[in-house]
């Protein structure tokens, strides 16, 4: 005879009472359900208004300011009162309101406003909004869209620099691009590519220019930290004691470059590396020793100075004499000593590395050994000066060989600092910059850029822009973004208008007109604000040194993303130009991939502005 479980037999009863409540609960909503569907759920609501601005392209299509537009709508009539010139409606182009010149039931005629970008129009009635077509605002900044590049761009990564070819004359515009980008899809290597302005990306192994088939092997890395790092170059700069054919200085985070370390297997390169003028490796014949005393004779590279791999090498500059003054969160000079090094039978080598204390900023020579004149302990030449507390975002060199440093730093060989400093031509710290800059900036630098331009004299000027997460430059107010003069004052020429919606995540000076006589160096920002001024700028700015948007130059649309370089470019068909590069996907509402070129029109006065 089977127990019977009384646990079980009161569990289940409970689940046929819930069950019939549940059914009895279910019929009761079913009912209230079917008595109220019988009533109209919208009644004593609004009527939807009958009114459409169709998306069909305007007359003209794209306008400058003060002139005239019609759009199609439909249903507009009633909302018209001719009698008095007055309307139940507004219009607006890129969120700012437009003058409504005449409206019928059919189309709607308005002025273009003076100050206004390109964008989405909709019209707004009884607090309902009807979206029309994207309307182009007609100035003299434009997509060139004979530089077909930007359709594709570099793959899978973001392209750090942007480095003019030494090659290039007023006729012609070649340029390095630097990032963690691929070459192409299912290539694993690749950080390095060229472009010209006429057909865009050029060919590997190109002679005289890129001659190399690889570049540096992509990858992702952790360091001692378990931060996640990626293989890149961050910047190329030319060989300044070379006069003709200069070598290249190429920099970031790279341990292989075309096949040496795949070929040589011991041998890795150190986040730094001085290339041919085709941006091929420079190599010589040694003769190395394997463990049973033969002797082998391997091509090797001749630079083998750097960091440790995981201590990227934020920038690096060429000097006049011949040195590399490397900028970063580094810690160890790294060195390949050939005349201990050894290899096995089959020529692959078994390094002697040197390791030598250099923190923050060091100096090398061309085949990478650690200038040891150059920051150094007084009382040992072993040991490194004390370097950045705190964290180094970038760093730039004057002309006469100082660097500009900036980050997130308190102090620099000890000395307490607000987020920047000046290390002179010996690499000690500017004290008079020190004292200039003052209180310096309230947060973070995350950018810096240094630039120089004649003015219509022909007088020399030097500037300093930096960008971050301050609000304020030695006292002054400074939304993210602050322009100095090479001795750390503020410029007070330039003076930024209130920034709505954002911040600032990019700003260079460039020169417009830079193959012609009269220079026209203007800022060029990048960001994540809406409004500059009161007027709708959505993400990117062209000011000039006074920090005014001129119209005809701001006429582009929404931006989405962040720009890392912008260098003057010839266009497609030889006009001024500009060449954006960076991390970004949307510009004047068209789909990017981290490159663009601007067609600038330095003549066009669209609205007899300056």
């Amino acid at each position: 005879m089977n127990k019977i479980n009384n646990h079980s037999w009161l569990h289940k009863t409970t689940n046929i009472v819930c069950w019939v409540v549940c059914i009895l609960i279910m019929a009761g909503c079913n009912v209230d359900e079917e008595d109220s569907i019988k009533e109209d759920p919208y009644a004593g609501g609004r009527e939807p208004l009958a009114v459409k601005l169709l998306s069909e392209a305007p007359s003209p299509e794209s306008a400058g300011p003060k002139e005239k537009v019609t759009f199609r709508v439909s249903g507009l009539a009633k909302y018209t009162h001719e009698e008095d010139g007055t309307f139940d409606f507004d219009f607006y182009i890129s969120d700012e309101i437009c003058q409504i010149e005449s409206a019928t039931d059919s189309t709607l005629t308005i002025i273009v406003p003076d100050a206004v970008s390109s964008g989405t129009t909709y019209l707004v009635l009884e607090n309902q909004i009807f979206y029309g077509p994207y309307f182009k605002v007609m100035g003299s900044v434009s997509i060139d869209e004979g530089f077909e590049y930007y359709k594709t761009g570099p793959y899978n990564g973001i392209i750090r620099s942007c480095v003019p070819w030494c090659g290039n004359t007023g006729l012609t515009s070649e340029f390095y691009l630097c990032g963690d980008f691929r070459q192409a899809q299912g290539k694993y290597y690749g950080g390095i590519a060229m472009v010209n302005n006429e057909k865009g990306l050029l060919k590997y192994g190109t002679a005289d220019k890129i001659k190399i088939t690889r570049g540096i092997e992509a990858g992702m890395y952790v360091d001692d930290d378990d931060n996640l790092l990626h293989a890149g170059l961050n910047g190329m700069e030319y060989w300044k004691k070379d006069t003709e054919s200069p070598r290249a200085l190429l920099y970031g985070l790279f341990k292989e470059y075309e096949t040496y370390s795949t070929t040589l297997v011991g041998f890795k390169f150190k986040n730094v590396l001085l290339v041919n003028n085709d941006l091929t490796v420079k190599t010589e014949k040694k003769k190395f020793s394997d463990f049973n005393g033969k002797t082998h004779e391997i091509s090797v590279p001749t630079f083998v100075g750097g960091t440790m791999f995981t201590e990227e090498i934020t920038r690096a500059f060429s000097t006049a004499d011949g040195k590399i003054v490397a900028v970063g969160n580094f810690t160890t000079h790294l060195f390949t000593d050939y005349d201990n090094t050894t290899c096995d039978a089959n020529n692959k080598l078994v390094t002697a590395d040197i390791y030598t204390s250099a923190r923050s900023v060091m100096k090398m020579d061309e085949i990478g050994q650690l200038d040891k004149t150059y920051r150094r302990n007084p009382m040992d030449d072993d040991l490194s000066l004390l370097g950045a507390e705190g964290t180094i975002n970038d760093a730039c060199m004057l002309n006469d060989e100082s660097v500009i440093i900036v980050g997130d730093i308190y102090k620099f060989d000890g000395k307490p600092i607000r987020n920047i400093v000046k290390l002179d031509k010996d690499g000690q710290i500017d004290e008079e910059f020190l004292s200039t800059i003052g209180e310096a900036a309230n947060g973070e630098i995350n950018q810096v850029t240094c630039t120089s331009f004649k003015d219509g004299s022909g007088e020399l000027h030097e500037r300093i822009v930096i960008v971050g997460n301050f609000t304020t430059f030695n006292g002054q107010s400074a939304q993210g973004l602050a322009i100095l003069n090479s001795d750390g004052s503020m410029n007070s020429e330039f003076v930024l208008k209130e920034l709505e919606g954002g911040i600032v995540n990019f700003a260079k000076i460039v020169d417009l007109n830079t193959n012609g006589e009269i220079a026209m160096p203007h800022v060029v920002i990048s960001g994540t604000f809406t409004k500059y001024a009161g007027v709708t700028r959505q993400g990117f700015l062209i000011l000039d040194m006074k920090g005014d948007a001129i119209q005809r130059f701001n006429v582009p649309g929404r931006f989405y993303g962040g720009l890392y370089d912008a260098q003057y470019s010839l266009t497609s068909d030889n006009t001024n130009g500009l060449l954006l590069t960076g991390d970004f996907r949307i510009f004047d509402g068209k789909r990017m991939n981290n490159i663009v070129m601007l067609k600038v029109d330095l003549e066009e006065n669209t609205n007899n502005e300056p």
